[in-house]
């Protein structure tokens, strides 16, 4: 495994940041416009990179990220950097809270933790943004927390191209859909061309290569198109544009990815999500709906990240 940026290079990084107040602006700002501040509060613990503690008892679940190497019980390099920084930046700090608009569902995870953005209140840094822009995470967002996704995203591509962190690491790289077959069991981000389009049972299927019975297809199910009209996407308009998206891969006629929520994908063929493909899609053998796909109940996230 390659990796260029280690841990001593990002907290060195990091510590001139925190001498330097100046250089604030160079660091990441949010736009919580779209979502609510719920609060204030004063950091007290890291539990993993994932997990912070607050000085009123609660736990917040750090909002749309992801670690490829976390493990709970034997975390590896990129989950140990991630947890040195937010000691390093947040501990003994004093941060806001952002969480979804809704009051009923996006605000607690299974365990009870607040799922939030937060923002050190000192000096404005959006902690996500901060670890994207570090490369020790990546973007993961789910049905019920999308907010953020453009800007996290946006930062990330940013990170990818000048391959900080882990984008510098062969096992983290964007994998080409033929690749797909190799990682099932993973979550991953595949970047590759829709060659045809179909629609069984009101499920959509993007197949990325020419047989859909062996090669990458990623599946939408009609409850979560709504989703996509509500946004003005068209998915059945996407024979032939390239696409990069991110989700947990399962077997299911090879290399499957199922995705409820438009923020997975990210449109390349347009810098406005909105556009359309005004080719018609051609048509395919229909593959029927698996009958069992494992999921955590709202998405295709593994339950551990939800």
């Amino acid at each position: 495994m390659k990796q260029i940026l280690t841990p001593f290079f990002i907290l060195t990084s990091l510590i001139l940041f925190i001498a330097h107040p100046a250089r604030a602006m160079t660091m990441p700002e949010g736009d919580f416009d779209a979502i609510r501040k719920t609060g204030t509060a004063r950091v007290t613990e890291i539990v993993n990179p994932l997990t912070i503690k607050l000085d009123d008892g609660r736990f917040i679940h750090l909002a749309g990220l992801d670690f490829p190497d976390l493990d709970y019980y034997d975390p590896g390099d990129l989950s140990v950097t991630a947890v040195e920084i937010l000691e390093d930046f947040l501990k003994g700090k004093t941060v806001d809270i952002y969480q979804t608009v809704s009051t009923k569902e996006g605000r607690l995870n299974r365990l009870g933790h607040h799922i939030a953005h937060l923002q050190r209140t000192d000096n404005h840094v959006w902690v996500q943004g901060l670890l994207l822009s570090l490369g020790v995470a990546r973007v993961r967002t789910t049905g019920y927390n999308p907010d953020m996704a453009k800007q996290m995203l946006t930062l990330e591509d940013q990170a990818r191209k000048t391959k900080a962190g882990l984008w510098n690491i062969d096992d983290y790289h964007v994998l080409l859909p033929e690749q797909a077959q190799g990682h099932i069991g993973s979550y991953q981000i595949i970047e590759g061309t829709v060659r045809s389009v179909s629609m069984h049972k009101n499920r959509i299927y993007l197949n990325f290569g020419q047989n859909w019975k062996e090669d990458f297809t990623v599946s939408m199910s009609a409850f979560d198109l709504k989703k996509f009209t509500q946004h003005k996407i068209d998915p059945q308009k996407w024979n032939g544009k390239h696409l990069r998206v991110r989700g947990w891969i399962e077997s299911y006629n090879g290399p499957y990815m199922q995705i409820d929520h438009p923020e997975r994908f990210e449109a390349l063929f347009e810098t406005d999500h909105t556009a359309i493909n005004e080719k018609e899609p051609e048509q395919e053998p229909q593959r029927s709906t698996p009958k069992t796909i494992k999921t955590d109940g709202s998405s295709a996230l593994p339950a551990f990240n939800n």
